[in-house]
């Protein structure tokens, strides 16, 4: 029997939607992952600057050079989150062009097998129609 390319065509945008939604499952993860990052280095970074006493020359560059280190990583945790939610935002559109391309896919399949069994049950009711002109056109003392 010969494949239908609607059937082939909805299950390929099946496969790409699935494929889809777990790439932007595993970049939403990855996102999260980012911002749990960023939020530590933020907690750890107002934390060590925390100087409540008077400081000398050395503890107070010191102090300055923790702090600039502790915001060069904050910064680049800060990129890697943008970076992550672009990321994010790609994939979440690409999803959601992969769902209208397959519910497209799937109307059109739905509306092919309508109009397919409109053809039957028309071909059906004209086979039936052409059987009951031959049974009213057989002559009645039952010879044929």
């Amino acid at each position: 029997m010969k494949k239908n390319p609607f059937d082939v065509l909805v299950r390929l945008r099946k496969i790409d939607e699935k494929m889809a939604r777990a790439e932007l499952a595993n970049k939403r993860r990855t996102h999260e992952l980012a911002r749990q990052k960023l939020e530590e280095l933020r907690a750890k970074h107002t934390e060590e600057l925390d100087a409540e006493e008077l400081l000398g020359p050395v503890n107070l560059r010191s102090l300055q050079l923790r702090g600039m280190g502790s915001y060069e990583m904050l910064m680049e945790a800060a990129e890697v989150y943008q970076h992550s939610e672009r990321a994010m935002r790609a994939k979440a559109d690409a999803w959601r062009r992969a769902a209208s391309d397959l519910d497209a896919a799937e109307r059109l399949d739905e509306r092919r097998k309508q109009e397919l069994a409109r053809e039957a049950a028309k071909a059906a009711e004209k086979s039936l129609d052409d059987l009951m002109g031959m049974l009213h056109s057989r002559p009645k003392d039952g010879l044929i």
